[in-house]
């Protein structure tokens, strides 16, 4: 009876809990080289029946500069026993009908084909799921089957992920993925809805199926959105792995493993080049905040039914409403939630004016909608029992109570420096004005605008009450309760994502702009019917993240585990 009853103990332990089956932390591998998903693929035991091996490879420019082609033959080389009964064939992403060497037992034609494939690296997004789907098709025979996807640049080019699933369960293969780490809830396809992209598609990005983390607060010179390693791969290739019973295997450069101080916003404290107090990161707490690897659907059923995730959406959205963020969210809640698409938030053109006295009355309406919303998402948060809901989602929720209270200090700050700052450059007996202002502007002359830009939250916020900030006595309390939540929330999030998505944000500095210093950049008229319709692969534009995964084109990052 006894035991049975360890019998019992152990099966239960063995069996991962939903929550984890579900996740992208379930089917993500650690480590970060090339050679290892080859040699799990390569490596793995062979049935007497032998089993057929599919690579399709993007050959990206990423990929090729990380030397993929010499580690693939090497690799072939190192298992060449156990490969001897494999059938092994290449798929080129972009290549007409995707195959350019069936299945074979003479792998070194798969390794001239690789290096050719890589010799000519291609820079246009690229649709990998349609030519997953080609490759899915053409597997024949009996055995075994692993499509192993390579791809470092492409995985937020979807069209249909689904379908792709079914294509793979279909032919009875088992998808591996390596790819690059995206970032944590990745708002920038969301900032940038006009970018061109191959017909028949949209592009994402995001480590989940939906953005689940708001993003473009007020004063912040980037959203960290696109600036913070999500320590998973693009959801998309998860599905693909976590839908088949694969693996998704993650790729970065030496240079890219460590997370930096500062980024984007400029350090007071330090040159930025050293690692921030919560490196590194713990695995086992990434992988708690860890997105759900379902279908989209499906993640919006659960998603739609947390109240965490709940009382962060509504309060993202009655944020746009106010102006506080740049967009809605691209989801809309119902009994569950649904894909949204995503809309641009109210903008209060806070620095479109020299009006310094109107930009402060703008400026405290919207700190006390801040104040409000707040409140609001405080009392919703605190009737939610215990252990409910997600973590990741409690995370998220937390996130945006702290980042209301830093647009708040912003929008007190920015309300202060034109009342109080601001007249006082342009009196009389003013001194030079301070940089970035060019010293010989002439004082005469009238401001077009207000620039800003960050100070960096890297050391927390305990380090800016020995500074000068515009505000006083007034700005003082709100400091105070920024500096309690944002140690209340690294306390518990530091070393995850999350405590490195809450260190991107920053307090904003401000400055009088001038004609031809810097001036208004020219709205962008829309296109005519009568303009040339862009091309169906467009150039993949200059993408600068938290890290270099897949390399600069890439919207990848390093950094993570």
């Amino acid at each position: 009876m006894r035991s049975l009853a360890f019998a019992l103990a152990a099966l239960a332990a063995s069996i991962p809990t939903p929550a984890r089956a579900q996740s992208a932390a379930a089917v993500t591998e650690p480590g970060r080289t090339l050679s290892r998903p080859l040699d799990v693929v390569f490596g793995s035991p062979v049935e007497s029946y032998g089993r057929t091996i599919l690579v399709v490879v993007d050959p990206s420019e990423g990929l090729s500069q990380a030397g993929f082609a010499d580690t693939f033959a090497q690799a072939l080389v190192k298992h060449g026993k156990n490969l001897a009964t494999t059938r092994i064939g290449l798929g080129v992403v972009g290549q007409k009908g995707c195959i350019v060497a069936p299945p074979t037992l003479e792998h070194a034609t798969v390794i001239d084909a690789m290096r050719k494939a890589l010799q000519r690296p291609a820079a246009e997004f690229l649709n990998v799921y349609a030519d997953v789907r080609t490759a899915a098709a053409s597997f024949t025979g009996a055995g075994e089957r692993v499509l192993l996807l390579v791809s470092l640049e492409n995985g937020d080019v979807e069209d249909d992920v689904e379908q792709t699933v079914a294509a793979l369960q279909k032919a009875k293969a088992r998808a591996v993925v390596l790819t690059s780490e995206t970032t944590l809830a990745d708002s920038y396809w969301a900032a940038r809805p006009h970018q061109e992209r191959p017909r028949g598609t949209t592009l994402t990005g995001g480590d989940g199926a939906v953005i689940d983390v708001p993003w473009g607060f007020v004063f912040q010179i980037a959203p960290a959105n696109e600036q913070t390693p999500a320590g998973f791969a693009m959801w998309g290739l998860t599905r693909l792995s976590a839908a088949t019973d694969g693996r998704v295997f993650l790729h970065s450069s030496s240079a890219s493993t460590q997370h930096q101080c500062a980024y984007l916003a400029r350090c007071l404290f330090c040159s930025g080049d050293h690692l921030p107090p919560d490196e590194p990161w713990s695995d086992a707490l990434q992988d708690q905040l860890a997105p759900l690897s379902t279908s989209r659907t499906e993640t919006l059923a659960q998603l739609g039914a947390d109240p965490w995730f709940r009382a962060m959406a509504e309060t993202w959205r009655a944020a746009a409403d106010a102006g506080l963020v740049r967009g809605h969210p691209a989801f809309r809640l119902t009994t569950t939630a649904e894909v949204d698409r995503a809309r641009a938030g109210r903008d209060l053109d806070l620095d479109g004016s020299g009006n310094f006295e109107r930009a402060a009355k703008k400026a405290e309406e919207a700190a006390a909608r801040c104040k409000a919303l707040a409140e609001q998402l405080v009392a919703r948060l605190d009737k939610i029992p215990a252990g409910t809901g997600s973590a990741r989602a409690e995370a998220s929720a937390r996130y945006t109570r702290v980042l209301l209270q830093l647009t708040r200090v912003n929008l007190v700050m920015f309300a202060a420096w034109c009342r109080d700052t601001a007249p006082a450059l342009f009196a009389q007996d003013a001194k030079t004005l301070p940089p970035p202002e060019v010293p010989s502007i002439d004082r005469d002359d009238k401001p077009v605008g207000i620039g800003w830009s960050n100070l960096c939250l890297c050391h927390g916020v305990k380090p800016f009450f020995t500074v000068e900030l515009p505000g006083g006595k007034e700005l003082l309390p709100e400091l105070v309760e920024l500096d309690r939540l944002v140690t209340g929330f690294l306390g518990k999030y530091a070393k995850s994502q999350f405590g490195y998505l809450l260190r991107r944000n920053g307090l904003a500095q401000f400055w009088p702009t001038f004609p031809g210093v810097v001036g208004k950049l020219p709205r962008n008229r829309p296109k005519t019917d009568s303009e040339p319709a862009g091309p169906v692969t467009p150039k993949r534009p200059p993408r600068q993240g938290g890290g270099t995964g897949g390399g600069a084109t890439g919207p990848t990052t390093g950094g993570g585990r």
